[in-house]
């Protein structure tokens, strides 16, 4: 199972952002199907602008991290990819939180609290180094 992830890390950027995009999407699902059923149609809104949010940010990062692979840039990625991962998402959600009506009401916050963790797990493993492949020896020989 390791190496499955340690391929896809390989992959190129566009297979990364179908992976982020499609785990937010199959966890939209399920969360966008427990907001009808618990709340109405008015926390499906809420649960899908979340989870937009928190896609843009994440792609925004895996994006940033991609362009800024070189090793003399590493500084500059982190922070880039953490500004653009948490702030789009924060800055966005706090001003419709602030500015009241439906979106506010049905609780937009909370699903950025539930939809961030993922975002920012997967993001976080997609970005990650590339690692060589370790070369296999066999024991010495004397």
């Amino acid at each position: 199972m390791s190496s499955w992830f340690a391929r896809l890390r390989r992959q190129g950027i566009g297979t990364r952002t179908a992976v982020l995009a499609t785990t937010v999407l199959v966890i939209w699902a399920v969360v966008a199907t427990l907001a009808a059923v618990l709340s109405g149609g008015m926390a499906v809104v809420a649960a899908s602008v979340a989870a937009g949010l928190c896609l843009v940010g994440a792609l925004a990062a895996l994006l940033t991290a991609h362009w800024l692979r070189d090793p003399k840039f590493m500084l500059h990625a982190v922070l880039a990819g953490m500004a653009t991962r948490m702030g789009i998402p924060l800055a966005t959600g706090l001003a419709i939180h602030f500015r009241g009506g439906p979106l506010s009401d049905a609780g937009v916050l909370y699903y950025l609290l539930v939809f961030y963790p993922v975002t920012l797990g997967v993001e976080t493993y997609l970005s990650l180094p590339q690692t060589a492949a370790q070369p296999k020896t066999g024991p010495k020989v004397p």
